[in-house]
C-alpha cells in the first residue's frame, strides 16, 4: 500500500473519503505514467493501489462488498486519476464501470464473479464481432474481439454478439453482453501496438468455442423493457439509472481528467519560459493568453456539465422518476461533446508549447495522445448525438427499438 494512501482512513462508502483515497494515489500515479505507457499496460503495482482505495468497487453492489456510490462521485474519480494518467484513468473508469452492467446481470452470475472473490474484475469487448448461437441451456460462443481495456488485470470479460434469428416465433436478431470466465477467453499479447493509450492494454481476446449459459447473459431488450435480471436484488437508486447514460460517461470521464491534466502541464511549464525569437517570457503572449482562456473554459465547463448531471440523475432516480428522453439525449451528447472539445483544448496549446513537445517522454504530449485515442471512441461521434439531441428538442419521440443493437436509449 503507498504510504499517502495508508495514511487516509481506512474502507469508506463516505463519497469524501473516497475522493481523498483516490487524491492520495495522484502523486504515484504520475510518476509511474511513462512506465505504463512503455509497458503497454497498467502495471500491478497501480492496479493494486486502485484496489486498495476501491475504485473497482464503487459502483459494485453493496451485498457483494461495494460501496455503492453514486455515479457521480465515481466519474469525478475517473477525472482526477485520467489528470494523473490518461492510461491509468481509463483503465480504473471503464473497468470500474463493469461493476455495474454485471449488477444487471441474473443474480447466479454475480455470485459466479464475486463470491469466490469479491475483487474480481471483468474487462469488455462490446462490438459485436463474434459468433453466438443458442443451444440447450444457454449459448456457444466463439470469435476474436478487440480493444478489451485492462483485459490484462482481469477475471472475466463481458463479450457481445448478436445472436441470430434460428428460432420459430423468434422476434429476430438480437444483441446479448455474455460474461465469460477467463478459463474459457485467450488474449493475444502482440496485439497492442499503439501511440495513444498505448497504457490501457486494450488487447484482443479470443473464444474458440465456449458454452456460456442463459443465466450469464444481458439482452438488449431487457434494457428497453426494464426487465434486467439484476433488478431482483440490485433496485436501489444506482441501478435504475439507464444504461444508454452511463457509459459515454465513463469514456467522456477520462478525457475531462487528461484534458485538465494536461493544462496544468501546459500552465507549469510555460509560466517561466522564454522564447528564442525576441527573448521574453512566453507568458506575455497575447496569442496564448487567447488560447489559454478559451481551452480552460472549454474543460472546466465539461466538467461542470459532468457534476451538474449526473447529481440531477442520482436525486431523480432516489424520487423514483425515469430520466426523461430528452435528458438521456442530451447526455449522450454532452459526453461526446466532452470528448471532442477536450482533445481540441489541448491541441490549441499544443502549437504554443514550443520545441520541448516533441520529445516522446514528454507528460504533456503523452495526455495529448492519450486524448486522440480517447477521441476515436464511438461514444465521441459528435453528428449522431447531435441529432438525436436536436430531435428530442424538437419533439420527436425516442427511436424504434431495434433488439440487434446495443444501446437502448
Amino acid at each position: 500500500m503507498s504510504a499517502s494512501l495508508r495514511a487516509v482512513k481506512a474502507r469508506s462508502s463516505d463519497p469524501d473519503t473516497f475522493l481523498r483515497r483516490i487524491d492520495a494515489l495522484l502523486p504515484a500515479i504520475r510518476e509511474r505514467a511513462g512506465e505504463v505507457e512503455q509497458l503497454g499496460m497498467i502495471s500491478h503495482e497501480v492496479i493494486g493501489w486502485l484496489t486498495e482505495a476501491e475504485m473497482f468497487r464503487a459502483v459494485q453492489p453493496r451485498q457483494w462488498g461495494g460501496l455503492e456510490l453514486d455515479a457521480g462521485i465515481f466519474f469525478e474519480a475517473a477525472v482526477r486519476i485520467a489528470s494523473a494518467c490518461g492510461s491509468t484513468g481509463w483503465v480504473a473508469s471503464v473497468v470500474g464501470i463493469h461493476p455495474w452492467h454485471i449488477a444487471m446481470f441474473d443474480p447466479q452470475a454475480q455470485s459466479d464473479v464475486w463470491s469466490g472473490n469479491p475483487d474480481a474484475r471483468a474487462s469488455t469487448s462490446y462490438a459485436p464481432t463474434g459468433r453466438a448461437r443458442r443451444v440447450p441451456g444457454g449459448f456457444r460462443l466463439s470469435g476474436r474481439w478487440g480493444f478489451s481495456s485492462g483485459v490484462d488485470h482481469c477475471e472475466w470479460v463481458i463479450l457481445g454478439a448478436v445472436v441470430p434469428d434460428d428460432e420459430p416465433g423468434d422476434l429476430g436478431p438480437e444483441f446479448r453482453s455474455f460474461l465469460v470466465p477467463s478459463s474459457d477467453f485467450t488474449v493475444d499479447k502482440e496485439s497492442w501496438r499503439v501511440a495513444g493509450l498505448a497504457g490501457t492494454g486494450s488487447k484482443d481476446v479470443q473464444v474458440a468455442d465456449a458454452f456460456v449459459p442463459e443465466y450469464r447473459t444481458h439482452s438488449s431488450t431487457h434494457v428497453y423493457e426494464r426487465t434486467d435480471p439484476g433488478r431482483a436484488v440490485n433496485d436501489r437508486p444506482l441501478y435504475r439509472l439507464p444504461w444508454s447514460v452511463v457509459f459515454p460517461y465513463a469514456i467522456a470521464s477520462p478525457a475531462i481528467g487528461a484534458a485538465t491534466g494536461a493544462l496544468d502541464l501546459f500552465i507549469e511549464n510555460n509560466r517561466q519560459r522564454v522564447s528564442i525569437a525576441g527573448g521574453r517570457t512566453v507568458s506575455a503572449s497575447a496569442d496564448l493568453h487567447l488560447r489559454l482562456a478559451e481551452s480552460l473554459t472549454e474543460v472546466e465547463a465539461a466538467h461542470t456539465r459532468l457534476a451538474l448531471t449526473w447529481r440531477d440523475f442520482q436525486a431523480r432516480v432516489a424520487r423514483g422518476e425515469e430520466i426523461p428522453y430528452v435528458l438521456r439525449a442530451r447526455c449522450r451528447y454532452d459526453a461526446a461533446h466532452a470528448l471532442a472539445h477536450c482533445a481540441g483544448a489541448v491541441y490549441r496549446m499544443l502549437e504554443v508549447n514550443g520545441g520541448r513537445t516533441m520529445n516522446a517522454g514528454e507528460a504533456f504530449q503523452r495526455l495529448f495522445r492519450d486524448l486522440l485515442a480517447m477521441r476515436n471512441h464511438v461514444s465521441a461521434t459528435l453528428e449522431g448525438n447531435a441529432s438525436a439531441y436536436a430531435l428530442a428538442k424538437l419533439g420527436a419521440p425516442p427511436p424504434p427499438f431495434n433488439r440487434a443493437q446495443r444501446v437502448v436509449i
